[in-house]
């Protein structure tokens, strides 16, 4: 007996033939698509760029603007100044940031935007004078201005913790990176002074104290110790509560930085 054959056997193999093809020709047209593409930046975009449609951005930041402007010129391009900033590497007059960045690819013609230096910020100086150590430094701090050095200096009938003398006058126009000076005074002077303690201070604040307390830094010596950190005072030449005479120097040894 013959058999028919099934109709949904036979739909079903046409279908994966469809669905076959469908993806072989998809698979082709995704094939063709990333060769153009590949032809297109390897080829095609390069000659573009080598016939003069497109060329790349000279670098002209931390150029003087007039020699920026004829860089630009010098490769069809217009230069255009479009503010100014703040920049403490920079002087007045140069350039600080340009857009487009240099490299980026342009046609001729294009206007590069600069943004041109002028100068470190300045800052007009606070009045310190009157204040105490503490608060003339912290309003230092507070108009963005670095402390610098702390001097000390008995001064007859003036009372002792108070700044008698600044770097920088008040409302004197500073720039934000300048160090602010200033000179304490110790009091009326004494016949002597009571050594205060020093060990166990980092150099820089041992300083502080000695100069503060009427007297003076004297001869620096070093030693090496494992038991104390870098730049230690381990040992005054004069104790500590001992009384003499104003001005006198103490001398010092400070741990050395390194091992032997």
């Amino acid at each position: 007996m013959n058999r028919k054959p099934r109709i949904g056997s036979t739909f079903s193999r046409k279908r994966d033939i469809l669905s076959g093809r469908l993806v072989l020709l998809l698979g082709i047209a995704f094939g063709v698509f990333f060769t153009i593409l590949l032809i297109f930046d390897n080829a095609i975009m390069p000659w573009y760029t080598k016939h003069g449609e497109a060329l790349a951005i000279p670098a002209v930041v931390a150029q003087r603007f007039d020699v920026a402007k004829e860089t630009l010129k010098r490769h069809d391009l217009i230069a255009v100044k479009i503010g100014e900033k703040n920049d403490s590497n920079l002087p007045f007059g140069y350039v600080v940031e340009q857009n487009p960045k240099a490299e980026r690819l342009v046609k001729k013609g294009r206007r590069v935007y600069l943004t041109i230096s002028v100068g470190e910020r300045e800052i007009e100086a606070p009045k310190l004078i009157g204040l105490s150590e503490t608060n003339a430094l912290e309003r230092i701090k507070s108009f963005g201005l670095q402390a610098g050095e702390v001097f000390y200096q008995f001064v007859p009938n003036e009372l002792p913790d108070v700044v008698i003398e600044q770097s920088a006058m008040p409302k004197e126009r500073v720039k934000a990176s300048e160090r602010i000076n200033i000179t304490v005074s110790l009091g009326s002077p004494t016949k002597n002074v009571v050594v205060p303690r020093i060990l166990g201070n980092t150099f820089e604040v041992a300083k502080r104290i000695i100069e503060k307390a009427g007297l003076q830094v004297g001869e620096i010596s070093y030693r090496f110790s494992d038991d104390w950190l870098p730049n230690t005072v381990i040992e005054q030449s004069i104790e500590e509560g001992e009384n003499v005479k104003h001005g006198r120097r103490v001398d010092l040894l400070i741990t050395a930085s390194g091992g032997l």
